[in-house]
C-alpha cells in the first residue's frame, strides 16, 4: 500500500482562502480602530484627571486661603475688643475720679 500525496489544490479551498483573508483583513480594521479608539479615550482620560486635579487644588487654595482671612479677621477683632475693653476701663477710672472730686 502505497499513499501517493497530490499538490493538487482541493475543490472550494481558494474560495475558503479568499474568505479567510477578507474575515482576516476586516477584523484587523476593527481591532486598529478599536485600538485608535483606545488610544483617543486614554488621552482625553489624561486630560480629565489633569484637569480634575488642578481643580482639587484651586479648591485646596481657596479654603486655605479662607481659613487663612477667617483667622486674621478673628485675632484682629479679638485685638480691636481687647483695646476697646481698656480705653473703656480708662474712661470709667476717669469718671470716678471726677466723681470723687
Amino acid at each position: 500500500m502505497t499513499d501517493e500525496t497530490t499538490n493538487e489544490p482541493t475543490p472550494g479551498s481558494e474560495a475558503l482562502m479568499d474568505v479567510g483573508e477578507k474575515i482576516g483583513t476586516a477584523l484587523g480594521k476593527v481591532v486598529a480602530t478599536a485600538n485608535r479608539a483606545v488610544d483617543a479615550v486614554r488621552v482625553e482620560e489624561k486630560v480629565a484627571r489633569r484637569k480634575a486635579k488642578r481643580t482639587v487644588k484651586k479648591a485646596k487654595k481657596a479654603a486655605a486661603k479662607a481659613r487663612k482671612s477667617f483667622k486674621k479677621a478673628s485675632k484682629s477683632a479679638k485685638k480691636r475688643l481687647a483695646k476697646e475693653k481698656k480705653k473703656a476701663a480708662k474712661f470709667v477710672r476717669k469718671a470716678k475720679k471726677k466723681l470723687k472730686r
